[in-house]
């Protein structure tokens, strides 16, 4: 698992540009996606999550959820086309346990239109490191600790 400045990013998973989404390959040629440490680290404690349907077919960089963090609603979106397979559907009445632990909890499981295109837009590996690193400068993040908003505060 590479730790950045306190951020944890599991050596398992694949991530978006922004590092906000981590995706798992679940097997059937579907992706789990849910929001990384990082990414909650920016926007605060997580709230609501309004996924759309199953059966919904999602545009590259498209959203296919809506979350509620620190009194703002944004889109989390997918970095390849495909289409919503399966809702984490307790998350929808306990939105809370991501902030605890954000890698155990998924939100969709998603059917990429091509699962190796999918594969190529994701970041793995060292590729992660540095856009943390890019990522964590820009935002003036030291440390996780330093950065992160305590659960429950807005």
């Amino acid at each position: 698992m590479a730790e950045i400045r306190g951020c944890e990013f599991p050596d398992d998973l694949m991530y978006d540009t922004e590092l906000n989404v981590w995706f798992r390959d679940s097997g059937g040629g579907q992706f789990e996606a849910g929001l990384t440490a990082f990414g909650l680290a920016l926007v605060g404690d997580l709230y609501m999550f309004n996924p759309w349907p199953v059966g919904r077919e999602i545009e590259a960089n498209k959203a296919f959820a809506l979350v509620e963090v620190a009194k703002t609603v944004l889109s989390v979106r997918s970095p390849f086309a495909c289409v919503v397979a399966e809702i984490n559907t307790p998350l929808e009445i306990t939105p809370f346990k991501v902030n605890r632990s954000p890698y155990l909890n998924w939100l969709v499981r998603l059917e990429p239109d091509d699962a190796t295109q999918a594969r190529s837009v994701l970041l793995t590996g060292s590729q992660v490191a540095v856009r943390a690193n890019e990522l964590m400068d820009l935002h003036g993040m030291t440390t996780l600790a330093d950065f992160q908003r305590p659960l429950g505060s807005t």
